[in-house]
């Protein structure tokens, strides 16, 4: 049945292993840094494979040797296989079955580690591991079967992406109570205009809907402080230097009686509808997803 397959010489695991490192590495250089007997090795397994399947699976572009569009469809092809055996192995050998989740710091943070403790004592054969990417990277990464789940928001979602609702995440305006000591009733825009400011600038998305609050309220966002993360900006709000917008989550983590919260309707505009997102191929390759997707659902909702 599959006599065409094995007929000729060229395909074996490990040249399929190879291609799918060199994609997962964006060309052979990254693949294997540094050592050029090793990228010659990978460079002639590539040529052995385009020769088995009649196709160019790698060009040079430049100084730089590359996947070609067939390279990359051959690429994730080969890693649902590879993650199919993978799984089938570890269950017959009674291993736990590895998934990894992807989001942005804040989320993997604040949402997703605290809540995998539930999931894991409902999944014992399941392990996971998390992965901090921005929103287009874990698009990017789902549709190439790369990461497994993903928590983004709902307006980032295309095909062949599957997704379940988590919730509306909501954001808030904190400063340390010490830091308004002297003022009876601070203002969001004092909190732009006047007081030690510490804000995210990693999302852009986040970033200009932030600088459009700033301007209905007739001021410019200019903090004293430029985080990369949310966690950065709480710590900031925590050595009670700095006020900042928070997801709403963050709060947990402040000390009841040491901050001011603003008054949040001037921030509704920045909400975003969460999801957990997973590419739609994913529970025909891997059964066992079914089941986690059901579990992940049900402990991240908000």
């Amino acid at each position: 049945m599959y006599d065409n397959l094995f007929s000729e010489r060229g395909l074996s695991f490990d040249r399929l292993r190879v291609l799918v490192e060199v994609h997962d590495a964006g060309g052979i250089a990254k693949a294997a840094p540094g050592d050029p007997v090793r990228q010659s090795q990978y460079s002639r397994q590539l040529r052995e494979l385009s020769e088995f399947f009649g196709t160019e699976v790698a060009r040079r572009q430049g100084r730089q040797l590359k996947l070609t569009a067939q390279g990359i469809e051959l690429a994730e092809l080969v890693r649902a296989q590879l993650h199919s055996l993978q799984d089938f192995r570890a269950t017959c050998r009674s291993e736990t079955v590895d998934y990894t989740i992807a989001a942005g710091d804040s989320l993997i943070h604040w949402l997703v580690i605290p809540r995998l403790g539930t999931i894991l004592r409902k999944a014992p054969a399941v392990r996971f591991a998390t992965c901090n990417l921005r929103t287009n990277e874990i698009v990017q990464q789902l549709k190439e079967g790369r990461v497994d789940f993903g928590v983004i928001r709902k307006d980032a979602l295309m095909a062949p992406l599957k997704s379940a609702a988590l919730g509306v995440l909501s954001f808030t305006a904190v400063v340390p109570k010490t830091l308004v000591a002297t003022r009876s009733h601070p203002t969001l825009r004092d909190l732009f205009s006047l007081l030690p400011f510490a804000a995210h600038t990693s999302d852009g998305q986040f970033t200009q809907k932030l600088r459009d609050v700033a301007k209905a309220l007739k001021t410019d966002l200019r903090p004293t402080l430029v985080c990369q993360s949310f966690p950065q900006a709480l710590a900031a709000v925590q050595s009670g230097g700095f006020g900042a917008v928070l997801p709403a989550l963050a709060l947990k983590d402040l000390e009841p009686g040491t901050f001011v919260e603003f008054p949040a309707d001037a921030l509704t505009g920045l909400s975003r509808s969460l999801v957990l997102a997973w590419n739609s191929r994913l529970p025909n390759i891997r059964p066992s997803a079914k089941k986690v997707i059901e579990h992940l659902q049900t402990e991240l909702s908000f």
